[in-house]
């Protein structure tokens, strides 16, 4: 028989969870107090209560856990945000508002890699008039290395190269 895996929350009781969960679900809008009185101490003892519990190191271990579980979900990724860009599009779309929807548009190809944004900085006023010629090929070059898409016979080849 294989032994279930422990738990921060199998430590404590009822109670001292309830006070726990109330403190992570009400980050920066609660007190100790108030969360003990929540969790169901008595209102005589729930100032005292709510010190001593953030005292008691099962309680402080599984409020740890607890806030790194809440934190971990809002961390931002590449899927969530291009998620999150396609629903604020949708919504702009369903408003009848088209027009707008470009900006999200234009956030979601360049997160999955569809757009590229170069910026190039550098003063050419100082360079002679053939080191202009000589960059501008340069930079055609290189925009139409990144631009043109890769025929099926390259990459065929690139892979039989292997």
């Amino acid at each position: 028989m294989v032994k279930p895996k422990w738990h921060p929350m199998d430590d404590l009781t009822e109670m001292q969870r309830r006070f726990v969960d109330h403190l992570v679900n009400n980050q920066g809008r609660t007190t100790l107090t108030k969360a003990a009185l929540e969790a169901g101490y008595s209102p005589k003892r729930a100032t005292v209560e709510g010190s001593e519990l953030m005292d008691h190191p099962k309680v402080v271990k599984y409020y740890r856990y607890r806030l790194n579980e809440v934190n971990r979900s809002y961390t931002v990724t590449n899927s969530n945000y291009l998620l999150r860009q396609q629903k604020l599009s949708e919504a702009l779309e369903k408003k009848g508002k088209e027009e707008k929807c470009g900006i999200f548009e234009n956030l979601i190809g360049k997160a999955s890699g569809q757009f590229v944004e170069t910026h190039l900085h550098g003063d050419i006023s100082e360079l002679s008039k053939q080191e202009k010629m000589h960059e501008i090929r340069r930079l055609k070059r290189i925009q139409k290395e990144t631009i043109d898409p890769v025929s099926s016979k390259k990459l065929i080849g690139r892979n039989l190269d292997k």
